[in-house]
């Protein structure tokens, strides 16, 4: 009797690594925007918000760049789970959404550039004129606009996850209603819901990955 394959420790390691994205990605998410002030509907009284908690903002903004790039290898992660049901869809919306996700990360660095004009400039109505300058500029524009494909890409997963019956529906149903609430609703708070949605979703994405096992998770990227 042929005892079964261990499997090698290369495997197990990006196995665990997928896992580990899944569910740290979301939560710096959730930490950045817990630590950032809230946009109150004004340039002066974000600077004002910025310079009393500076060190919070920091943070919490180095938090999302982390986040950002984090997003990369979950939404890849994402994608290969998807692969033996959708090949191309899920490749074209891991991609799509990797892609935002690593925009976003130059989207917070104008952020801490902001901190920096904030902290460096005692005149409040001069660091405000310097802030509003910073994100007028078509260099700030030129790394929005990509930003936008993680919400699409991430729509997409969701979708695919739901139709392929990869995974329980509510993980898509909260996504597509986190996305909403994120691009569409006028409170205030809402990169706060958007990311304590996402948590759950994307622990659940990673509970159906760990299942698999890494020889499973291995044989997928080649579906």
């Amino acid at each position: 009797m042929t005892a079964p394959r261990t499997p090698s420790n290369w495997l197990r390691v990006r196995h665990r690594f997928a896992v580990v994205f899944l569910i740290v990605a979301p939560l710096q998410g959730l930490a950045w925007s817990l630590l950032v002030p809230i946009f109150r509907g004004s340039m002066e009284i974000e600077v004002a918000d910025i310079a009393a908690h500076h060190a919070a903002f920091v943070a919490g903004t180095y938090l999302g760049v982390l986040m950002s790039f984090a997003m990369i290898p979950a939404a890849l992660a994402w994608g290969r789970l998807l692969r033996p049901a959708a090949p191309v869809g899920s490749d074209v919306a891991s991609v799509l959404c990797a892609l935002g996700a690593c925009f976003h990360g130059g989207v917070l660095v104008f952020q801490m550039a902001e901190s920096s004009l904030v902290a460096g400039i005692p005149d409040r109505a001069a660091a405000v004129g310097a802030v509003n300058h910073l994100f007028d500029t078509s260099a700030f524009m030129l790394v929005l606009m990509p930003f936008w494909a993680f919400y699409i890409g991430l729509a997409a997963l969701a979708v695919i996850l739901a139709l392929r019956k990869v995974g329980p529906r509510w993980i898509a149903a909260a996504v597509i209603i986190a996305i909403i609430i994120e691009l569409a609703s006028p409170i205030p708070f809402k990169a706060r819901v958007f990311f304590a949605v996402l948590v759950p979703c994307f622990a659940a994405v990673a509970r159906i990955v760990w299942k698999l096992g890494p020889e499973e998770w291995a044989a997928r990227g080649s579906a």
